[in-house]
């Protein structure tokens, strides 16, 4: 069969911070190219196009996708951007009616028949590693697929659901993503070394944690691992097939295993790379640090999100607040970028709450690099739950997921802070965090001209609006 699956462009409805956007990293579709792989290694003719890398806007990939005369069309999105993957089911729906449509991601796994519209004809929820293959088999057999778990489908008119599926217990058994059907040299990101051409890398699966802004719905809570030999053979192929150096680890805590991470960093040390990843300011030490810095990492994420320690108990982050000082500390020691992630918008959070922790961003010269979003109750997180119930001086407003999303649009009053407000206060931090005249020079580096002239957008905005009461928040005012 010939299979066709697509990823919209996205960038675009962020209108003119689509360039921060950009700036981030406009990362491959690696769920569609696990998929790609699985059917190709069944002798499935696939094609992958990625809209947002190949700048491809709807109508045009309607055409693309009709000119390929597939006889399968997959369709993934994010809760932000899911009305995306509607629009362009119902376009395809009016050329080729006959050819089913797929539905996979985040979004459907969770809010499942919900989410399923008319224009989908078959959901996949959850991880589809197994349960993708057996569709595929069955359906060009013209057999049954009630029997295959984890799929969304219609029957006489009404949604049928198969049934949770079965996670990969065996991360070694899965094929490499088929990285040949992407434009492999069109993804690239900004760092402090310039912008890099790069490929993201999935070593585990799963998140034991409880932050209530999070969802594991996806892959679950327990921890599944792929060999460090594997990893590095996966990373030496790339490097031999694309001429990529620069490599960003998916995994949501890079270092939980320490002793993972570390026979990874000596099997890759002279692959003469860079990396980057994401982890908890208390699962690094300078065992870590130095072997990671040998191996290549430049960049490293930390959640923050507040000082405020009632947030920080309400949110389920049980990470102590002097981690993320010692970890920058010793992030700096070896000269890695550290970027320290913050949210505003979460359970009690209030003026003096935001200026505390502007003031410890304020004080901590340390931090070199921190990022301000508005708190989104995404579907299947605990904070979606306790906003739809008003707990916490929550109250959800918006049901319009394309707003759902972490800049300039917020979707819950919290407490005495409307989303207006707190789209007003996240202006501020901005320009309060990059008033401190050693970001300047990160920042620009990362940014580039046009994301430096955005923040200073933002400053000009805030001091017009004379809003003045976050940009100079005394530096010792989360101590008190």
């Amino acid at each position: 069969m010939k299979i066709i699956l697509l990823y919209p462009k996205w960038t675009s409805e962020y209108g003119l911070f689509g360039s921060f956007a950009k700036k981030a990293g406009v990362y491959p579709p690696l769920n569609l190219a696990f998929l790609a792989q699985i059917a190709e290694n069944l002798g499935h003719k696939v094609k992958i196009i990625d809209g947002e890398v190949e700048n491809m806007p709807l109508g045009r990939m309607i055409e693309e996708t009709c000119a390929f005369g597939p006889d399968i069309i997959g369709i993934t999105a994010t809760t932000p951007f899911f009305h995306l993957a509607g629009e362009l089911a119902r376009g395809l729906k009016e050329k080729i009616k006959e050819v089913p449509i797929l539905i996979g991601g985040p979004h459907i796994t969770v809010l499942k028949e919900e989410a399923f519209s008319s224009s989908f004809d078959y959901g996949f929820i959850g991880e589809a590693d197994t349960s993708f293959p057996l569709f595929l088999e069955r359906y060009e057999k013209g057999e049954d697929i009630s029997g295959v778990k984890g799929i969304l489908f219609r029957e006489k008119g009404k949604v049928k659901f198969t049934g949770e599926t079965d996670p990969v217990h065996d991360m070694d058994s899965l094929p490499l993503p088929a990285r040949h059907l992407l434009k492999m040299d069109k993804y690239k990101i900004g760092t402090l070394q310039g912008i890099k051409n790069f490929a993201p890398i999935m070593t585990v699966r799963g998140c034991p944690f409880r932050c209530i802004f999070c969802s594991t719905k996806v892959f679950g809570k327990r921890f599944r691992k792929r060999s460090p030999k594997l990893v590095a053979q996966e990373m030496k192929s790339i490097i031999d097939k694309y001429n990529i150096k620069h490599f960003i680890f998916l995994d949501d805590t890079l270092t939980l295993d320490k002793s993972h991470i570390l026979e990874i960093c000596d099997r890759i040390k002279d692959f003469g790379i860079t990396f980057e990843g994401s982890t908890r300011a208390n699962l690094i030490d300078e065992e870590l640090v130095s072997k990671m810095r040998e191996a290549g990492l430049i960049r490293i994420s930390f959640g923050l999100e507040s000082v405020d320690e009632k947030i920080r108990e309400i949110m389920k982050k049980d990470v102590p607040l002097e981690s993320y000082i010692a970890a920058n500390k010793l992030t700096n020691k070896y000269g890695i970028e550290t970027l320290n992630s913050c949210m505003i918008g979460l359970p009690g959070e209030t003026i003096k709450t935001i200026k505390k922790t502007l003031s410890f961003l304020r004080d901590s010269k340390e931090i070199k690099q921190a990022n301000i979003s508005i708190a989104v109750p995404y579907p299947g997180t605990e904070l979606y739950e306790m906003a739809k119930k008003g707990e916490r001086g929550l109250k959800l407003l918006i049901d319009n997921f394309s707003k759902f999303r972490r800049y300039n649009c917020a979707t819950m009053q919290v407490g005495d802070l409307a989303p207006e407000d707190l789209i007003d206060l996240q202006n501020q931090a901005f320009s309060s965090i990059y008033l401190a005249p050693w970001r300047w020079k990160p920042m620009f580096k990362k940014s580039g001209i046009i994301g430096s002239l955005l923040t200073v957008l933002r400053l000009i905005k805030t001091v017009i609006k004379g809003e003045f009461d976050l940009l100079f928040v005394n530096k010792n005012y989360w101590k008190e």
